[in-house]
């Protein structure tokens, strides 16, 4: 099957589309990507790509096509240039193209217009589409950006309409966003539960990260470093345990870290607050399978109770006992799964849980970690993920 990416992020960016676009070459699929140059989540492009520079045309056997789009930068505005630039300068690609895919598959983690080449491209060929949608748009620009502009929500609107309308699967990566898409009047039968996999972590040759100490209770965060992730909980709650044995060690990167750097410096808790930055994915699982639990957290939100965060299904593959500051459908995959405790979005809660698994003898935490790799192999398996997936394009292409 010949089946075309569209995406604005891609390989070096740290999303599991990579790991996607490479398995289905290696079940002998032809992939190609049309993207930007990597930009997340700095907002500038990284180091050794440009323009005007040379890059890989193919990666791991997918095809990559590499559109001169507009980075993001620091702020909405940049943000919105971004948007629409990947969409024009997408959209004359499509003009140009004379090449017919069976499928395309559309990676949509905001800004949601990157279905409109897909679009485009459909009206031209009469390829199908799959969606695969994990920002719901525009409760994602209400809630995390902060814009209730009725107009702009409309155009917004129409926008989504347009793209779910001209899918012919929604892939939907929690069970709340096919409630959510079905309460707009999609049909039901473009639908779909496809939640995000995750790739069994390589434990060979995996060591203990040196700055955890047994004498404390190491507590990890990885991923990315959001507003919408609510982190003040983490240093709020760090504060409160100042003066217990308890370490916490936020890995990776984002909008929100410079920000919460500063309060945790303020808050003068350098010696139990650790940021790590941005490792490489087997690094960061490392922090995660040898931590005494992993913590996840969203800000107060009805649109993050729908959401089922990637770093779960790590946190659940890496067998780390989980705090989840959370609602929703994460807080039932913790409880359904048996793998963690789930606990109020304030620091007391935060607080009485901490203590709580830290009271658990060896045995009850080791069950936590069985039950987390037991529900991850059993539902978010990546090759289980994938064969679904490969079932639906099969059934869409007609082959």
């Amino acid at each position: 099957m010949k089946i075309l990416f569209i995406t604005q992020y891609f390989y070096p960016e740290p999303f599991r589309v990579n790991t996607l676009a490479a398995e289905l070459v290696k079940r002998g699929h032809n992939v190609t990507v049309l993207t930007g140059f990597p930009q997340y989540p700095y907002g500038e492009i990284y180091d050794g790509y440009g323009f005007k520079k040379p890059y890989e045309k193919v990666w791991n056997g997918v095809n990559v096509i590499r559109l001169n789009v507009t980075p993001r930068g620091h702020n909405t505005i940049g943000m919105l240039r971004n948007c629409i630039s990947y969409v024009l300068k997408a959209n004359g690609w499509v003009r140009k193209c004379k090449e017919k895919y069976d499928v395309i598959y559309v990676f949509e983690v905001s800004p949601v217009t990157v279905g409109l080449p897909a679009v485009k491209y459909k009206k031209k060929f009469g390829i199908p589409v799959l969606f695969n949608v994990q920002d719901l748009w525009p409760e994602n620009v209400i809630e995390v950006l902060g814009i209730n502009n009725r107009l702009v929500i409309g155009v917004i609107n129409k926008i989504v309409n347009k793209i779910y309308k001209n899918s012919d699967r929604i892939l939907c990566s929690s069970t709340g966003f096919v409630k959510n898409i079905m309460n707009r009047g999609e049909d039901e039968r473009k639908l779909v539960f496809w939640p995000q996999f995750c790739e069994s972590p390589d434990f060979d040759g995996m060591f203990k990260p040196s700055c955890y100490d047994e004498k404390y209770f190491n507590i990890v965060f990885t991923g990315n470093i959001g507003y919408a992730q609510g982190l003040d909980l983490l240093v709020a709650s760090a504060e409160l345990l100042r003066d217990k044995p308890v370490r916490w060690y936020i890995v990776g990167d984002g909008r929100a870290k410079d920000e919460l750097m500063k309060k945790v410096e303020l808050s003068n808790l350098k010696d139990s607050v650790f940021f790590i930055g941005r490792v490489p994915e087997k690094e960061a699982n490392s922090y995660v399978r040898f931590a005494d639990c992993a913590y996840l957290s969203f800000s107060d939100s009805r649109l993050f109770d729908l959401t089922i965060p990637a770093k779960l299904q790590t946190y659940l593959a890496c067998g780390a006992p989980v705090l989840g500051a959370v609602g929703g459908e994460s807080a039932d995959i913790i409880r359904r799964a048996e793998c963690g405790v789930v606990c109020d979005k304030t620091p007391d809660s935060v607080v009485a849980k901490v203590t709580e698994i830290m009271a658990l003898s060896s045995s009850e935490r080791d069950a936590f970690r069985e039950n987390a790799m037991e529900y991850f192999n059993s539902n978010f398996n990546m090759y289980k993920v994938i064969d679904d997936l490969e079932a639906i394009i099969y059934e869409v292409a007609g082959k």
